[in-house]
């Protein structure tokens, strides 16, 4: 058994006792970014409030975050379980990794190809960073596959999902008020975050 941090997210880099010694993996990045958090003097609080109210008491903090960051360029998780190959990409989050089981014809996105949320582009860089970089990540691996995650599994879904998303990035970055001729200070509207609706069809 182990495990996989797909990105850095507090939501991703939870454990439980529980699970034993299984070790705990993430790419050379993922770590990194943790290690940032884990710094700061209320990391606890900063976790706890990214967290459902009902379930903040029963995070063991002890274990957080503890992911082994492995070598940059690998390419399979070292594990005696079905062959995970680990699709690095830049979007999401620094160090954001999909993992695709490819004996069992699985693609685990980590926080994309959802059908409920919007892409969210986290701490990359710019209002959009590297995302379409991702997305191409995660087409170069997406024949017939499911994609378990933020939303419903279904292998047929797959192409649309990246489409969508696509057509969402491209979006935002021909918007004025956030791609290159973006003023800084810059937020978000409401009315595009009203607009997933259309984006979700």
């Amino acid at each position: 058994m182990a495990g996989f941090a797909t990105h850095p997210d507090g939501d991703h880099v939870l454990w439980h006792a529980e699970f034993g010694d299984a070790p705990r993996y993430g790419t050379a990045r993922c770590p990194a970014s943790s290690r940032d958090l884990l710094a700061k003097a209320d990391w606890k609080t900063l976790v706890v409030e990214g967290l459902p109210p009902e379930l903040a008491d029963d995070v063991p903090m002890e274990l957080f975050a503890r992911i082994t960051g492995l070598p940059a360029g690998t390419e399979y998780v070292p594990w005696d379980g079905p062959r995970a190959r680990i699709a690095e990409h830049p979007a999401h989050a620094p160090g954001h990794a999909a993992l695709l089981i490819e004996e069992r014809g699985v693609l685990v996105a980590g926080d994309m190809l959802s059908d409920v949320l919007v892409p969210m582009f986290g701490d990359t860089a710019g209002p959009i960073g590297d995302y379409p970089a991702g997305l191409r990540a995660l087409e170069a691996v997406a024949d017939d596959v499911e994609v378990p995650g933020h939303g419903s599994v279904g292998a047929d879904q797959i192409r649309a999902r990246i489409d969508l998303d696509r057509a969402y990035v491209h979006a935002l970055r021909d918007d004025p008020r956030i791609g290159p001729s973006a003023k800084p200070g810059w937020e978000c509207p409401g009315d595009l975050h009203r607009g997933q609706a259309a984006w979700l069809g």
